[in-house]
Order: C-alpha cells, then structure tokens, then sequence
C-alpha cells in the first residue's frame, strides 16, 4: 500500500489530518472563536465550514447542537 502521491503514484498528494483534529470537540472550540471574533455575534455557517476545512456541513451543524445545548446559543 502506497500513500496518494507517491513516486510513480497519479493520485494527488492530499494533507492528512488526524482524527483528533477533525473531533467534534476541537471544531467546536474553533467554532467557539470563530464565532467570538465574528461582527455582532453573526457567523455564515458555509464561511465557517470552509475556514474549519469541515466537507460536511453536518459537522456545523453537530456544533451548533452542541452549543444550543449548553444553552451557548440562543435556541
């Protein structure tokens, strides 16, 4: 088994990220700040997926969950 982008290999090389880096609980603290730095409180979801390299928005959207349920979020 060869890792994309190796010698000889056509396949791209693509930056692997580990799981801890894609948790749900360190995206909604990056979450958290993105939010904080955000005018007047208001975050676009599609900017914060984006900036949080997430591929499925579901992931914002678990973090929004999270956060209404800590009561973080208005509901």
């Amino acid at each position: 088994c060869r890792a994309a982008g190796a010698q000889g290999d056509p396949r791209p090389a693509v930056r692997s990220t580990s799981r801890h880096e894609k948790s749900l609980g360190l995206l909604t603290i990056k979450f958290v700040g993105l939010l904080q730095q955000a005018k007047d409180g208001v975050l676009d979801l599609k900017v914060a997926a984006d900036s949080l390299e997430v591929k499925q928005k579901r992931r914002i959207y678990d973090i929004t969950n999270v956060l209404e349920g800590l009561a973080s979020l208005p509901g």
